[in-house]
């Protein structure tokens, strides 16, 4: 695969996981704002649908990326790298809560078990947003089209 391939799935790929997280943090926190269980189960279960999509996107994430970085050993590239492990493993823990949590309003009760699983969602959910950000801002830090910070 040409590398202005690569670059435009890894682009693609950070897209739509920033999406995809976001969409799922904004649903999740309107439907605990609003406090009605069948917003909460609805919310749940389009999240469980849609997981496919975050599934999809953030391998998609980790092996262009892998690929751009090559064997390079630039301080930028070892702390995507870095970052990235943490994302993945993340993005594990986000996809095992959203189904606990589908599974929970829907076959068991929306209590504080829930709320806890609820909030460790959001925290996880809030992290692997700001390493996406922070690999992304070091991706166009790369490509230079930001100037690199010391």
């Amino acid at each position: 695969m040409k590398r202005k391939t690569i670059i435009t799935v890894h682009l693609i790929a950070t897209i739509v996981a920033v999406l995809t997280i976001t969409t799922f943090f904004s649903i999740s926190l309107f439907a605990e704002i609003k406090g009605d269980e069948e917003v909460i189960k609805r919310v749940k279960a389009f999240i469980l649908y849609a997981l496919p999509v975050m599934i999809l996107a953030m391998p998609a994430l980790k092996i262009t990326g892998d690929k751009l970085a090559g064997k390079s050993k630039s301080p930028l590239i070892v702390a995507k790298a870095k970052r990235m492990k943490f994302v993945m493993v993340n993005g594990v823990m986000l996809i095992s809560l959203a189904i606990f949590l589908y599974y929970r309003s829907h076959y068991q009760e929306i209590d504080s078990i829930f709320l806890v699983a609820q909030i460790a969602e959001f925290v996880f959910g809030l992290f692997n947003l700001s390493l996406i950000f922070m690999n992304a801002r070091a991706g166009m830090q790369l490509s230079g089209k930001l100037k690199r910070t010391k």
